[in-house]
């Protein structure tokens, strides 16, 4: 039985939470708001001890304290990429309407934790997701009046915040997580960093990387079957096949099924050294870190938390795309609701990490 699409509820909440906040994103980059936030940012640096506001802001992306959930939760921790159609979510880079997967992923928590306080969160829910987010580094006003491109406040350094940031998030989860999203862009956040990362981290692991979406309809039922498990989906791409890890969902249908599966499974493999060995060398480095700092750097024991019961967080089995709603001819254009299509260069948001992303 194919999984229900997106209900109803939650794009009735994504696109109110999408819409609040391109309102807000638009005060941002007026001139007054873009001047009235980088004061803001000065205050707020000068008072933490920082001598420029860029410093400032990049150590927030890289402390642990700041995506910490509410003291004795471990929430389920959501991650996403790309989104969806909509002819009511707000305009887009490209000028099209379209909600991202952030708002839907967001919704969801809103829901859960309805039902059962402190059982999921989003990147931007935690204190230090929301401070960057309220502080729209992707609006070149604000960039501008932080001082523009020659002091550093580039769109490219803006990516690398929420990169760094989404780190630290995927380096925080605990348990089972749910990825919004059919499959990881080669020039997404998600893909370079956070599924490497929850890989990894030894509370989480491949096992308990979950798709909000199964894979995407426009595949051969093989390559779904066999290609769309959340196990193999958190390892190879299928975008661009001059990148390693690349799979053909095409031409792998046609393939001797034999064959294909031990491909696959070698290429699995080769992901999973090539995260390892990632692992390895950055625990090197923050081991030298470490020693640098002394032994007063070191966490004593006593003051690691002790693991609580975790809340239960349903995780959604969604087909990507919202249900239409019935409307009179005359406003179908104005009201209607784009069903999902799978773009060729797909609007990944804050999470594109390559060139040529508005």
């Amino acid at each position: 039985m194919s999984p229900q699409l997106i209900p109803k509820y939650i794009e009735e909440l994504a696109l109110n939470i999408a819409n609040e906040e391109a309102k807000n994103a638009q005060e941002a980059s007026t001139r007054e708001g873009s001047l009235a936030l980088a004061r803001r940012l000065e205050t707020e640096s000068e008072t933490a001890g920082f001598t420029s506001v860029k410093d400032y802001i990049q150590s927030l992306t890289t402390d642990p304290k700041g995506v910490e959930p509410p003291e004795g939760t471990t929430p389920t921790s959501a991650f996403w990429s790309h989104g969806i159609p909509n002819t009511r979510a707000p305009l887009n880079w490209n000028s099209e309407r379209f909600l991202d997967n952030r708002y839907i992923a967001e919704a969801w928590a809103r829901s859960q934790n309805k039902r059962n306080p402190g059982s999921a969160q989003t990147l931007e829910t935690t204190a230090g997701g929301r401070r960057l987010n309220e502080m729209y580094l992707f609006e070149d006003a604000v960039r501008k009046a932080l001082g523009g491109d020659e002091e550093g406040y580039t769109y490219a350094w803006a990516r690398e915040c929420w990169g760094n940031i989404s780190q630290t998030y995927a380096e925080a989860a605990e348990g089972p997580v749910v990825v919004f999203a059919e499959t990881a862009h080669t020039r997404s956040i998600l893909y370079n960093s956070e599924l490497p990362t929850l890989h990894a981290n030894q509370h989480v692991g491949l096992d308990n990387i979950n798709f909000a979406y199964p894979a995407p309809q426009a595949w051969p039922k093989e390559t779904r079957t066999e290609v769309g498990t959340n196990g193999v989906r958190a390892q190879v791409q299928v975008d661009d096949p001059s990148l390693p890890h690349y799979v053909d969902p095409v031409a792998y249908a046609t393939q001797d099924p034999v064959a294909r599966q031990a491909a696959v499974a070698a290429e699995c493999a080769s992901v999973t050294a090539e995260r390892a060995e990632r692992t390895v060398e950055k625990a090197g480095s923050a081991s030298s870190a470490t020693e640098s700092r002394g032994p007063e750097a070191e966490t004593p024991a006593a003051a690691v938390p002790k693991q609580t019961e975790k809340p239960t967080a349903s995780i959604p089995v969604w087909q990507m795309g919202f249900k239409p709603t019935p409307v009179k001819p005359e406003a179908a254009t104005a009201t209607s609701t784009v069903k999902s299509t799978a773009p060729p260069a797909p609007d990944l948001g804050k999470q594109a990490t390559g060139t040529g992303m508005g």
